[in-house]
């Protein structure tokens, strides 16, 4: 016989052996990962603990990445008040909401009364945080801004996932939305398009920042109403002493310091005018 057969014979003698062994020597389990808390699970309390990711699709001097537009400025005064941590994160428009919805951020840094109709998971304050002027703005063409209607003639731009102005010029057959102040400005300045619409404040401060000459305020505003805070539902237990620190802010002078502090450049002001 061979030594190959010897080998082949001893190896098949001593598997009843090994084999249960190896069987029974199972592995233990490996432990489960620990669970990050979702969205729909974390608590939060006003005691140092809670953290707001905020969404923003604003540009300077509303909120600014420097920190020093008007609603960075109101906010670290609110949430310090009420200590509460917040940072503002800059999305496009509709990306926005529905990460506020979805409850992957915490919410939105102002939007229009109603928008719970359609995003159901979210809240507002009952306090309005801002006013807003949607202007139109042209280079080219100038006339009296007389509602939708005396837009129709024209290639129009304006922020995508602004619900307010999609609904208004829903029946626009030239309209251009995009995700940014300077894209429109940068358009309207190379005549690629006729007229941008957007808050006031927020296109004087582009074409300050852009240098854009030549660039006019048509009149009157377009629109005009008032802002909200809006926060994921599972934040609702907040929005009350939110609401009454705003109040006070209002009251005390701060909300209008600050408005100063972050519009003075680009807007005189009348108090009464101007606090929602």
């Amino acid at each position: 016989m061979s030594v190959l057969f010897y080998l082949r014979l001893i190896v098949w003698m001593l598997l009843p052996v090994v084999l249960p062994s190896v069987v029974t020597a199972a592995p233990a389990p490996a432990p489960a990962p620990a669970s990050a808390p979702g969205p729909s699970d974390a608590t939060f309390s006003t005691g140092g603990e809670t953290r707001l990711a905020l969404n923003s699709t604003f540009s300077a001097p509303i909120t600014s990445p420097a920190g020093d537009g008007f609603l960075d400025l109101l906010y670290a005064e609110l949430f310090d008040r009420l200590d509460i941590d917040f940072e503002i994160q800059l999305l496009p428009g509709e990306r926005a909401l529905r990460n506020a919805d979805a409850g992957i951020d915490d919410g939105d840094v102002c939007r229009i009364a109603g928008l719970d109709e359609q995003y159901t998971n979210l809240r507002r304050t009952r306090e309005a945080v801002l006013e807003y002027r949607m202007t139109v703005f042209s280079r080219r063409h100038d006339f009296p801004v007389t509602g939708p209607e005396s837009l129709l003639p024209y290639e129009l731009g304006f922020l995508g996932g602004w619900k307010i102005l999609e609904e208004v010029t829903a029946g626009h057959p030239r309209r251009v939305m995009l995700d940014n102040t300077d894209q429109l400005f940068l358009m309207l300045a190379h005549d690629r398009l006729d007229l941008v619409l957007v808050d006031r404040i927020m296109g004087l401060q582009a074409i300050e920042r852009l240098d854009a000459t030549g660039i006019k305020v048509l009149e009157p505003p377009f629109l005009q109403g008032r802002w909200y805070l809006y926060l994921h539902k599972r934040h609702r237990e907040l929005l009350p002493a939110i609401d009454r620190e705003l109040r006070k802010m209002k009251e005390d002078g701060t909300y209008e310091r600050l408005r100063r502090r972050a519009f003075g450049a680009f807007e005189e002001f009348d108090q009464k005018e101007h606090i929602p």
